[in-house]
């Protein structure tokens, strides 16, 4: 099978076993707004490339099916929370839960998440020894990622934000995030701790390039939020795009740009989007942002032929996909 058509069929088994964790039908304040937003899509990619890994590594699906759903669970939860912390109203193009449910209950409903993703880790049908390693990459990836989301948070319309410090932000944002899924895939698989710590930094290259085409989506496409563009203006965030001007730009032109990641989000216009862009490419903002995503991707591909294994298809396919995600 293509990476695409795992995901597909693992994806479908991951929301079986999520079903049977969180039943939609439950009458408890909880099952109404975590379906709600689960209902509003999203590819199971991250638990996918973790049955991935460690079936393509000899291990048992069966075996690291649990903490795939832990990681999927957990990129949930961090959607809801993130919503509220930076006041988006729609997500792939439905109302998000704090816009829905209010903010009480969305808060709740991703406390009880979290909660949901460790139960589900105990649950994990592996030694004890296997059990701790996958509760301590979980607790990592959860501490690393919440530590890259204060920095972006605190980040924002920043006067001094460079591409050194947005790097800092996503590798831990984003980085971690990424490899999660693949650590515990290849963790179950019983590889050595020599190819666990390759695939982290493989998740270092990966993880930002994934990021920095995000940021990219958010001024060309935007990304599922009614087809609007700009929502990172609107919040004042510290993209790659911004962090990168900052060093290049006139001070006329900083200041311009500060200006508008300084205004309140409902009083950012598309007008102000439309200024921002023409900031951008002026200094040929969003090509260097793809140069410098693709070069993350060889640097990925490097560190894939240093992984201690005979078989390195599966991370080269996995680079393809994700790669081409972001083409």
């Amino acid at each position: 099978m293509s990476i695409e058509e795992s995901i597909k069929t693992y994806g479908a088994r991951i929301d079986a076993l999520l079903k049977e964790t969180i039943p939609p039908d439950k009458k408890d304040f909880l099952s109404e707004p975590i379906w709600h937003h689960m209902h509003t899509g999203g590819k199971r990619i991250r638990p996918a490339l973790c049955l991935i890994t460690c079936e393509a590594l000899g291990g048992n699906i069966d075996e690291a099916i649990h903490f795939a759903l832990a990681i999927e669970v957990m990129h949930n939860m961090f959607l809801m929370h993130d919503d509220i912390e930076d006041g988006d109203t729609v997500r792939r193009d439905q109302p998000t839960v704090w816009v829905k449910y209010g903010i009480a209950n969305a808060v709740n409903a991703g406390d009880y998440l979290l909660a949901c993703a460790f139960k589900s880790i105990l649950e994990s049908p592996v030694t004890l020894e296997n059990k701790i390693k996958l509760l301590q990459v979980f607790t990592l990836t959860y501490g690393k990622t919440v530590e890259g989301q204060a920095l972006d948070i605190n980040a924002r319309a920043a006067e001094d934000y460079s591409v050194d410090k947005y790097m800092e932000m996503v590798q831990l944002k984003t980085g971690y995030y990424l490899a999660c899924g693949m650590v515990g895939g290849a963790i179950v698989s019983g590889v050595s701790e020599q190819v666990v710590e390759k695939i982290w930094m493989l998740g270092k290259t990966m993880g930002p390039a994934f990021q920095i085409r995000d940021d990219l989506i958010d001024l060309t496409h935007g990304k599922g939020r009614g087809g609007a563009i700009g929502s990172d203006v609107k919040e004042g965030k510290a993209s790659f795009l911004y962090s990168y001007t900052l060093g290049v730009a006139s001070q006329t032109d900083k200041k311009r740009l500060h200006d508008i990641m300084l205004k309140p989000r409902d009083e950012t216009t598309d007008d102000d989007i439309k200024s921002v862009l023409e900031v951008y490419k002026k200094y040929n903002t969003l090509k260097h942002a793809q140069d410098y995503a693709d070069n993350l991707i060889k640097q990925a591909y490097k560190t894939i032929d240093d992984i201690p294994v005979e078989d390195k298809t599966v991370f080269k396919e996995i680079a393809s996909f994700m790669a081409h995600r972001m083409s």
